[in-house]
């Protein structure tokens, strides 16, 4: 009887490549809708028959349309690669299916406005939530990508939420005073620098967070004979 290779039952990750493509499609694509709406508008409106996108102050509803079908995409590859839902994957999608739905019946941009302030509080409730009842969701997240002493990965998980909270709030304030003279049917300067800072600003911040914790990773990461570094 042949013995089985238990690391053939782990379950599959994305690579780095795969799993940044996975994140960063959706947000591409719902920059190249926002900077390319006056040369798509039409065609889309053209192939869709309506004439919904097309005009100043469009710009954000041609953005939501590319990155919905963007996001199920790389939503759909994500389960088919690792044959598993992660939490916050699921979390986001039914947030970017919900949100962006609405946005299209209400005609309204407060539900884009608002996204990053919902998935970012949600995340940093859910990480928050998990270590005050003695579970620690960010081993998930990583999906076994690190290996570290469970104080050490507590210690992670409250710089995430604070992370996540700082980002969510600074969203709420942003969007609120960069659109405040926005006037519908014309295009609006404060919501393209809106754009700019979601497309750029907060995923700029994600890696700089993440640099600046790369010290305490190394800290606690194993050394080669299986030993916490020590400190």
């Amino acid at each position: 009887m042949t013995e089985t290779d238990p690391t053939s039952m782990a379950p599959a990750r994305l690579d780095g490549k795969a799993k940044l493509a996975v994140e960063m499609g959706p947000l591409i694509a719902f920059g190249i809708g926002y900077l390319a709406h006056g040369r798509l508008a039409g065609p889309v409106d053209a192939a869709l028959n309506t004439s919904f996108f097309v005009g100043e102050g469009r710009e954000l509803y041609l953005a939501v349309l590319f990155s919905l079908p963007t996001f199920a995409a790389a939503f759909a590859y994500s389960v088919w690669k690792t044959k598993n839902i992660a939490p916050m994957l699921l979390i986001s999608g039914v947030l970017v299916a919900v949100l962006g739905t609405l946005t299209f019946i209400f005609d309204s941009k407060t539900f884009v406005y608002m996204k990053p302030t919902i998935v970012y509080g949600m995340a940093a409730a859910v990480l928050a939530g998990g270590l005050v009842t003695g579970r620690i969701f960010l081993k998930s997240l990583f999906d076994g990508a690190l290996t570290l002493p469970d104080p050490a990965w507590r210690t992670l998980t409250w710089r995430f939420v604070a992370f996540n909270a700082a980002a969510a709030a600074a969203n709420e304030v942003l969007w609120r005073w960069l659109t405040a003279d926005c006037v519908a049917g014309v295009e609006c300067g404060g919501e393209a620098t809106w754009v700019g800072i979601k497309i750029f600003g907060f995923t700029f911040a994600y890696f700089v967070f993440i640099a600046l914790n790369v010290p305490f990773l190394m800290k606690h990461m194993p050394s080669s004979d299986g030993s916490e570094e020590a400190s």
